[in-house]
């Protein structure tokens, strides 16, 4: 095992209710391989959310911001323990169904 291997932590959710998610992302974002959510400005009356979706090449799919947002909320309530305001944000894949931290 790496040194490094407990620095990006995968959260758990109920497998099924992961899938199901994965599944219900994919048929909203056709081509989608991740989607990532971050809260800019955490400290702030009104966080403004930020999602990017990447293809399974790593480019940027374009989604139309009310789109963006109703996902991006999505996340945050299905992973309520993913500690979203402290984090840098989270990538949740939708070919394996798991959370984790954006890497630097």
């Amino acid at each position: 095992m790496s040194p490094t291997a407990d620095c990006n932590p995968k959260l758990e959710i109920a497998s099924g209710k992961a899938e199901r998610l994965a599944a219900q992302l994919a048929s909203m974002l056709p081509g989608a391989a991740v989607v990532q959510v971050r809260i800019q400005g955490p400290r702030t009356l009104w966080p403004h959310l930020g999602l990017t979706v990447l293809n399974p090449g790593g480019r940027t799919l374009r989604v139309p911001r009310a789109k963006a947002l109703t996902i991006a909320r999505w996340m945050i309530r299905s992973f309520p323990h993913a500690r979203w305001a402290a984090s840098g944000g989270r990538a949740f894949d939708l070919r394996t169904a798991e959370l984790r931290g954006l890497e630097a």
